[in-house]
């Protein structure tokens, strides 16, 4: 059985998505995405506001997905960050970026009654210690305050071993999910055992195996790094045998046309 898994999504196709008891303990719906920039594209240092479609994303829709699956525990994040470079973690002044970020995202919390935070940032403009020190006090201040009750961070590549793996360690008690996000390793992944390896590497010496999912974007513009082919036999691998806790998948077209804001 699949344990989780996780659908990173801007809108209610989550109701589009097979779910079912028999094969899944728990399906998380990680909003896409909480932004710290306003609608000019300048950053507000902490100051987050919702990117996703809020017309169809509402209290309402997502109580209404959680009738209809009584038989699976769902999750619902908030994903803070974004793919690609632009808006990239750039906190403005690192005494107040926490507090900030934790005001304003209280209430966007409260109003989807939202179970946990997820961390994925693609491009950081900061140094190391600037986002281990902001984003591992809001993690703290939103778990210790009781605004949510999960925590993941989402890690790439690139941006692993001097940000998010450090990160993780200076915050580990409180993070309960690591979301790799394969496709974006450095280079291409051509065969499913390069994958697989690649997580036994991170299970092994970077993350603790039993919070660590395979994360994959489905979106044609990553398919030169990771087909689907490939992680879908290294996902079975992975999964069975490796033990991994679960899988993300961010799906075809999510961010074609991203929701006026």
């Amino acid at each position: 059985m699949l344990s989780i898994f996780r659908q990173y999504t801007y809108d209610d196709s989550f109701e589009q998505v097979f779910v079912s008891g028999k094969i899944l303990k728990q399906y998380q719906i990680a909003l896409t995405f909480a932004t710290d920039y306003d609608e000019k594209d300048a950053p507000t240092n902490g100051v987050f506001r919702p990117t996703w479609d809020q017309t169809k994303v509402s209290l309402d829709s997502i109580m209404h997905f959680k009738q209809q699956h009584k038989d699976v525990e769902v999750k619902v994040f908030i994903s803070i960050g974004n793919r690609g470079p632009i808006y990239p973690f750039k906190p403005l002044d690192t005494k107040t970026w926490a507090s900030n970020a934790t005001a304003s995202l209280t209430p966007i919390i409260q109003s989807l009654q939202v179970d946990g935070i997820d961390v994925l940032y693609e491009h950081i403009d900061a140094s190391p210690g600037d986002f281990i020190k902001c984003v591992g006090q809001l993690i703290r201040n939103l778990k210790e305050q009781r605004l949510v009750t999960l925590a993941s961070i989402s890690p790439s590549s690139a941006l692993d071993h001097e940000f998010y793996s450090t990160l993780y360690n200076d915050v580990s008690l409180y993070v309960d999910w690591v979301d790799y996000q394969f496709q974006n390793e450095v280079g291409p992944v051509y065969d499913p055992t390069t994958l697989v390896q690649r997580y036994n590497h991170l299970a092994k010496d970077v993350y603790p195996r039993k919070k660590l999912f395979a994360g994959y974007s489905a979106e044609n513009e990553d398919w030169a790094t990771l087909s689907p082919i490939v992680f879908f036999l290294a996902g079975i691998d992975i999964l069975k045998k490796k033990r991994a806790p679960g899988i993300s998948i961010h799906y075809h077209n999510y961010y074609s046309q991203p929701p006026s804001t």
